[in-house]
């Protein structure tokens, strides 16, 4: 299906409320040996910069490390039984250690079911061994919703 070309104002009106509404998303990456692999993520999105970004919990599995050192790039999906859908394609980069706790909080501050608290997942806090995060930065958003023009932002 083709799309049309827009700015990030009217993507990010579109797109947001689809996204914030289904907040949970398959989100593929590609191996080394050129594998896909697909993993159900909760990235928390915030879209007043140049290009949304988000913040998403990812423990820093040798598997993952892997993966996003050898291709960056990660592919999500959202999508509701209405037929309502955005795909966003993004680099992906893992937040220093030393931002962890920064991140632990800006995703805690945003409301439910957006944003969450990140204790559920690492009760013993940012600190974790096994606590990590990426931050994906956009680089193509598609938005279709229902029997609609699919809308297309590139930077």
């Amino acid at each position: 299906m083709a799309s049309r070309l827009v700015g990030l104002e009217e993507i990010e009106a579109v797109a947001r409320p689809i996204v914030e509404r289904i907040v949970w998303c398959p989100v593929a990456t590609v191996g080394a040996d050129g594998a896909p692999r697909t993993r159900l993520m909760h990235p928390v999105w915030w879209w007043d910069g140049e290009r949304p970004a988000a913040l998403v919990s990812a423990r820093p599995t040798p598997l993952k490390v892997r993966h996003q050192a050898v291709h960056p790039a990660v592919s999500g999906f959202y999508w509701d039984p209405s037929h309502d859908t955005v795909a966003i394609d993004a680099d992906a980069e893992w937040v220093d250690p030393d931002q962890r706790a920064e991140v632990w909080d800006a995703i805690r501050a945003v409301a439910p079911p957006v944003g969450f608290d990140p204790a559920l997942i690492w009760p013993e806090g940012p600190t974790a061994a096994d606590c990590g995060f990426l931050r994906l930065t956009a680089t193509r958003i598609v938005a279709t919703p229902a029997a609609q023009e699919a809308l297309r932002w590139q930077p």
